[in-house]
């Protein structure tokens, strides 16, 4: 009789520092209303001050004109929950970089936020958006100390922002690509039921 390796079936694999540009992956089971199977894109984050992310696999219904005066493209633009917090405020990654000033770089090619008036400028003069930007009303935080210890709960697991994959891949679609990345030992997290009761 084989023994069961039940580090590999629990997935209690120590997880490092989180750092801006990190994409937090919930683990499969975790049932947290906007982060059941979401991908987290950090963008500002510190061990003294805490972190601040954005969800960026959870589609509203809503379509950036049905929240936004003065929007003017022909474009359906989607808008995405960033997560529980400040739903009164809009974020968006891009890849724009300093076309749109006062946006800050999270990874290489991927900036956040920025001056919103030339950002409707650019959707005015047809700039693409699918790819190249994506929107979010309210943002996910955690208060100092308080991720470190969803870590060490083994709820997430931190992988690296891929630009491409946060401003074009879907909701379910986005998070199985993150898990894909995290390598053999997590290929069970794919197998693994919505509703684990109907397992």
């Amino acid at each position: 009789m084989a023994d069961i390796d039940f580090d590999i079936l629990a997935m209690r694999i120590p997880q490092p520092e989180p750092e801006c540009g990190s994409l937090l992956i919930a683990e499969p089971l975790l049932d947290d209303g906007c982060f059941s199977r979401s991908t987290v894109c950090i963008i500002d984050h510190s061990v003294e001050n805490g972190t601040m992310g954005l969800v960026t696999n959870r589609l509203t219904q809503y379509k950036l004109h049905d929240i936004i005066d003065g929007i003017e493209t022909r474009e359906e633009i989607p808008v995405y929950v960033g997560g529980p917090v400040h739903h009164d405020r809009l974020y968006y990654l891009h890849t724009f970089g300093k076309e749109i000033a006062e946006s800050v770089e999270v990874v290489p090619g991927l900036y956040v936020g920025g001056d919103f008036e030339r950002v409707k400028e650019l959707l005015s003069m047809g700039a693409v958006v699918e790819g190249n930007m994506r929107f979010f009303v309210g943002y996910s935080g955690w208060e100092k100390g308080q991720l470190r210890g969803e870590l060490d709960r083994y709820e997430w697991a931190v992988g690296k922002v891929r630009c491409n994959d946060v401003l074009s891949l879907s909701e379910n679609e986005a998070w199985r690509e993150a898990v894909r990345r995290l390598g053999d030992r997590y290929r069970v997290w794919l197998n693994q039921p919505t509703d684990y009761t109907l397992n």
